[in-house]
């Protein structure tokens, strides 16, 4: 009992500002910029290190630190060493909506993205008649909800917020469907107002966001409200109607043989899929 306590810093500021560095490293990962990540481990060994006494704490402190010294001793010279945990694939494949985000379903409640179960009944996006309709939620494309990634976090000029990757899919009213990457102040988006009708908002701003857990929704209609804007279910292929296309298999298949169950990671179809289209026509895949 007596070595379980820890005599940090006199300052608690000091250890505060250590752990800030913790911060940068994940915004570092996720822009695949790997001289932010090095330096930042580097900072936080230096720091904190310095602010544990002989104590339980420090014992574990001195892991975590090795840890973060192996992390850049093999990550930094070369990002693609086969005992380096970063991946450049890890950020390029994130094509999803940030955990956080709500969805509106049929019957007008809220629910958590990260919540939804096949079959649900959510409100989407119609782009012919432009205007919300009803549409079941099919499955996830994609379900990883302890990740962190890098989000554009799009704001309309009322304050409405939707974080998705870069590659994923928004339609606008004159430019048609855009990837998040590309949108910026002065585009207009459709979103839902209190009346449950589709109106345009013109953009606010765009930014970088660093967020835990990331879901793709895939639904019958390939559109869906999230956060009271209209967003696609896809991203990396810079096309709606041609992802929409290439996935009806996907949508024939649950139609015929009911819901699917609930899984961690990437679903098998459009894993086969992304992997078959950038052996074949690289072209058209967004990053």
């Amino acid at each position: 009992m007596a070595n379980a306590r820890c005599n940090l810093t006199a300052e608690p500021l000091e250890l505060i500002d250590c752990l800030s560095h913790m911060s940068t490293i994940i915004l570092g990962l996720a822009k695949n910029d790997i001289q932010r990540v090095c330096k930042s481990t580097s900072l936080i060994v230096k720091c904190a290190q310095n602010h544990l006494a002989e104590c339980i704490g420090q014992k574990v402190g001195e892991a975590a630190f090795r840890e973060i010294v192996d992390l850049a001793e093999n990550c930094c010279p070369e990002r693609n060493n086969p005992t380096c945990p970063i991946k450049d694939s890890i950020i390029e494949e994130q094509r999803c909506f940030a955990a956080d985000s709500l969805v509106t379903l049929s019957n007008g409640d809220q629910k958590s993205i990260a919540n939804l179960q096949s079959g649900d009944s959510l409100l989407a996006y119609d782009d012919k008649a432009k205007k919300v309709l009803s549409t079941n939620l099919i499955t996830m494309l994609d379900f990883q909800p302890q990740r962190f990634a890098l989000f554009k976090q799009v704001t309309t000029h009322t304050g409405r917020q939707l974080s998705l990757t870069s590659s994923h899919l928004m339609p606008t009213d004159k430019h048609g469907y855009v990837m998040a990457k590309n949108i910026h102040a002065g585009m207009n988006v459709y979103v839902m107002n209190d009346d449950g009708i589709l109106i345009t908002e013109t953009v606010s701003n765009v930014s970088d966001v660093v967020k835990q857990g990331y879901v793709a929704p895939l639904t019958v209609e390939g559109t869906l409200i999230v956060n009271n804007v209209a967003a696609s279910c896809y991203a990396t292929i810079d096309s709606h109607v041609i992802a929409h296309t290439v996935l009806a298999p996907m949508r024939w298949w649950y139609s015929l043989f009911g819901k699917s169950s609930s899984m961690i990671g990437v679903h098998w179809f459009p894993q086969i899929l992304y992997e078959m289209t950038t052996y074949l026509i690289p072209s058209i895949i967004q990053k």
